[in-house]
């Protein structure tokens, strides 16, 4: 069957992107691919015309780049085949189908527009179906474009990933062999253009993975990502609404109505489909070596090195510098330290610690890159874990008490600042509880597990630091005793010598009477840097002078989102977290099975942990 003629719009772009410049040079072209495939005794490939045009045109018709794609395209079917381990017949690939995971938007915006794929991954169950069970649909779906979509072949194609719903465990997923073969698979031997891809609802912690990704991809095609989250004005400025769903504010149709026609176009290619079995590679057959995982994707090689890929954001101009100057920050060394922590970790019996890279370099930063004294932090951090748990698990982040108590607006990390780099502003409140029903400690804890979320999104607080503002406006007496010394020196031990950031500054508002005999308990276990940075106000305006007026709420004079809106984004956050949370709460130290002496606090009259786990 020969060619499918072009629409006049695809026929100029072929024209003049792709080299199609005549019937003539498709049909020799055509011809001069089957022969040279007829020679090959190791490669079983379609021969349909309208499939090696598509070949062609992916390869703006260089032959020999387009007998390497197919070579490659089959050969991935031998070495790779857990790229696409289900069939289409397979009862897991109509379950997956169904979803809707991978849709094929049908409106372009204009006739020789790229097609637009909606790719929902967050869909389906991590733990019911692999990424290459996914994958497999993917690739069915993007074979049948290959020989029906013009739009798709000629113009290329635009993807949209929507990662609501997605999970740690579908991440999981992600290891780095499987990257490298997926990458091979869709950016050098499928014959598409791809010319963009845009991400929707990322999760927490995706600028890692984000940045994980990029490491495979060549340059061209790094530039081609942009991520919105949420921002769907953003998205609009490439993609007009009428060719979206209305899931996504557009007018195209549903996303059920285009996972049905996808359903139909699969059937109707239902033999074509069949044949699919036929083809591939013999590499017995093959002249001179045969092809190998191994050789492809450096399982014995370079997979050796994949495995040391450091998942961890790269840094803005402005923050790596303040991180090489302040903080002794090396990017090339930083893998070998997150090595070198990892087994470390992994030594340590009584531990029970994160691994993950993003943790790691916090821990690093926190410690200005000495090793001993992050190793000291981390024993100590997973240590007062065990012995602490009045203040680090006396309310878990999986539980509803959690959650109440962090609506009252105890505690509350404020945003970043709109200009300029600052530290990070915690907002402490701290007569906005019962005494009767709660204790000073619960802020201690809520805020123990907020900073871990900000150390794993926001590099401007791990390089920066945070400032702490505590507004006493409703202390009563009650709320102060309840700050003995005991509990005020394993809060100090929590704050300031466990947690990976570093302290910039507290500033302190509607300070009550009495409360300077919390200050000067308070002082014999802080360090004397930290109280050089204690800082009492009389006004918001004289706060103002140490913390940027576009992050404070209204509430207290500033430009910011209200304490309200501050509330329930942070709740937002912790239930986004709630895998993360979970892990968490099972980490810690087996101090039956410590080698040696516990980790010094710092914090103690005397600086002894065993005095503070005594007290």
């Amino acid at each position: 069957m020969p060619v499918r003629p072009l629409s006049p719009e695809l026929a100029e772009k072929a024209r003049n992107e792709l080299n199609e410049t005549d019937e003539n040079k498709m049909v020799d072209s055509l011809q001069h691919l089957k022969d040279w495939l007829a020679k090959q005794p190791y490669l079983k490939a379609r021969t349909d015309d309208q499939w090696l045009a598509a070949f062609l045109r992916g390869c703006k018709f260089s032959l020999e780049r387009t007998k390497q794609k197919i070579d490659l395209f089959y050969t991935l079917k031998k070495t790779a085949p857990e790229l696409t381990p289900l069939k289409y017949k397979d009862p897991k690939f109509s379950e997956i189908l169904d979803l809707g995971v991978s849709i094929v938007l049908p409106k372009t915006s204009n006739p020789a527009e790229p097609r637009i794929l909606l790719m929902r991954p967050g869909l389906y169950d991590p733990n019911k179906y692999s990424l290459g069970d996914v994958m497999s649909v993917g690739a069915v779906i993007q074979n049948i474009m290959l020989m029906d979509d013009d739009n798709f072949v000629v113009a290329g194609g635009i993807s949209i990933i929507d990662l609501q719903g997605c999970t740690m465990a579908h991440f999981a997923q992600m290891n780095p062999m499987l990257m490298k073969k997926m990458t091979v698979a869709f950016q050098e031997a499928a014959p598409v253009r791809m010319k963009g891809v845009h991400y929707l609802n990322t999760p927490p912690g995706f600028e890692t993975i984000f940045n994980f990704i990029k490491g495979f991809l060549n340059e061209k095609n790094k530039k081609r990502l942009y991520v919105h989250n949420t921002d769907f004005e953003s998205l609009y400025k490439y993609l007009p609404k009428e060719v979206l769903p209305t899931e996504y504010g557009g007018n195209a149709g549903t996303a059920r109505e285009f996972t049905e026609n996808t359903k139909k176009k699969i059937l109707e290619y239902s033999a074509w489909l069949d044949e699919e079995h036929l083809y591939g590679t013999e590499e017995s057959k093959r002249p001179g070596k045969p092809k190998t995982a191994e050789e492809l994707f450096g399982v014995e090689g370079s997979f050796r090195q994949l495995q040391k890929v450091i998942m961890i954001r790269e840094l803005s101009p402005d923050l790596a510098h303040i991180a090489k100057t302040e903080l002794n920050e090396d990017p090339k060394q930083t893998p070998e330290d997150i090595k070198h922590l990892r087994e470390w970790i992994m030594k340590q019996t009584h531990l029970k610690a994160r691994t993950d890279h993003q943790w790691l370099v916090a821990m690093l930063r926190g410690c200005k890159f000495s090793l001993e004294r992050v190793k000291e932090k981390l024993d100590l951090y997973y240590t007062l874990r065990t012995t602490s748990p009045e203040v680090t698990l006396r309310l878990k982040p999986t539980q509803p008490t959690f959650i109440n108590f962090l609506r009252l607006g105890t505690c509350i990390i404020l945003p970043k600042a709109t200009t300029g780099l600052h530290p990070r502003v915690i907002l402490i409140r701290a007569g906005r509880y019962d005494p009767e029903k709660n204790s000073v400690a619960d802020i201690m804890c809520i805020l123990y597990y907020m900073v871990q979320i900000l150390v794993m999104e926001d590099d401007s607080a791990t390089v920066i630091g945070t400032k702490i503002v505590v507004d006493y406006e409703g202390t009563t007496l009650n709320h102060l005793v309840q700050a003995n010394v005991t509990l005020l020196r394993k809060i100090v031990a929590v704050s300031q010598d466990s947690l990976p950031l570093r302290l910039k500054g507290s500033h302190h508002l509607n300070v009550p009477s009495g409360i300077e005999t919390i200050f000067k308990l308070v002082s014999a276990f802080i360090s004397e840097k930290a109280k050089q940075r204690l800082k009492i106000h009389k006004s918001a305006d004289e706060l103002f002078e140490h913390i940027p007026k576009d992050v404070m709420p209204p509430e207290y004079g500033g430009n910011g989102a209200t304490v309200a809106e501050n509330i329930e984004y942070w709740i937002t956050k912790i239930r986004e977290y709630k895998s993360w949370m979970e892990v968490e709460e099972r980490l810690g130290t087996d101090e039956s099975r410590r080698l040696g002496s516990l980790p010094s606090d710092e914090a103690g009259d005397k600086g002894s942990f065993r005095q503070l786990n005594i007290d």
